[in-house]
């Protein structure tokens, strides 16, 4: 029996062209929610980009940036910040490459280096531009997520020592996800699972990004979007449809949760 459902937002829950949760599938989950399923979100933004994402529905609780920064209601249960020496080798390499960047801080963002590929961010993800500061400021913040704007080929091409001693998650092809080791959605699951008792055995999770495959692969079900990366979709255990069919919707019918 599936007592906690796991949610990816961007591709997942909110659509690109809407930028909201579609009227059919919030009704289901008030419905799995009135069952006594546990509902989280998991995802790349940070809180307070998340909780503007989803509006007002009751999540039990949220991984933010990518499982560095996990919550349920005002109790901060995991907090993984990249560390000074990661954290001084990438804006190094920022400044050598010149790629934008923004710092994604626990309720703050910034971003350096600005070009026009930053527009990704109003214009796809309906999220502002955050404030622009120096590149060298950056050393003396706090920060839990940096998406550094390199394609899959750039990354490719530089090699598996592109980013030492971080984690890269990718999810858009103009820009990957760079977090601190020991991230990642699987490791906020288990710290939300652990907080509310409940078993991994127990889990579902629903994603579309190559950043959601720990997720996906660590649930007991883990579900693709129709709009899901072919990657993703293969290693997924059921794929259903895309964000603007009410692929969610589509999925807790099929497994007979509502």
């Amino acid at each position: 029996m599936v007592k906690a459902v796991f949610f990816d937002i961007d591709g997942t829950l909110v659509s690109f062209k809407t930028h909201r949760i579609s009227p059919a599938v919030l009704d289901g989950l008030h419905r799995l929610q009135a069952k006594g399923v546990k509902l989280f979100i998991a995802t790349g933004r940070q809180r307070e980009a998340a909780e503007g994402a989803v509006g007002v529905f009751p999540f039990d609780g949220y991984i933010t940036v990518s499982g560095q920064f996990c919550f349920a209601g005002d109790r901060v249960l995991w907090d993984n910040p990249v560390p000074p020496d990661s954290a001084r080798h990438l804006i190094g390499l920022l400044e050598r490459s010149g790629s934008p960047c923004v710092f994604l801080e626990g309720m703050e963002s910034h971003a350096v280096n600005p070009d026009a590929r930053l527009d990704l961010f109003p214009e796809q993800l309906n999220i502002p531009i955050p404030p622009v500061v120096p590149l060298q400021e950056m050393l003396d913040r706090r920060f839990y997520q940096a998406v550094a704007f390199y394609t899959k080929e750039e990354e490719q091409a530089a090699g598996a020592d592109f980013f030492p001693g971080l984690s890269v998650l990718r999810w858009h092809p103009a820009f990957v996800d760079v977090v601190a080791p020991g991230g990642g959605k699987d490791r906020g699951m288990d710290v939300l699972l652990d907080h509310f008792g409940i078993d991994l055995s127990e889990t579902m999770a629903f994603g579309d990004g190559e950043n959601d495959l720990p997720m996906l692969r660590h649930a007991q079900v883990g579900v693709a979007m129709g709009n899901a990366d072919e990657l993703v979709k293969k290693q997924a255990d059921y794929v259903t449809g895309s964000v603007d069919e009410d692929g969610i919707l589509t999925a807790l019918e099929h497994f007979g949760m509502i």
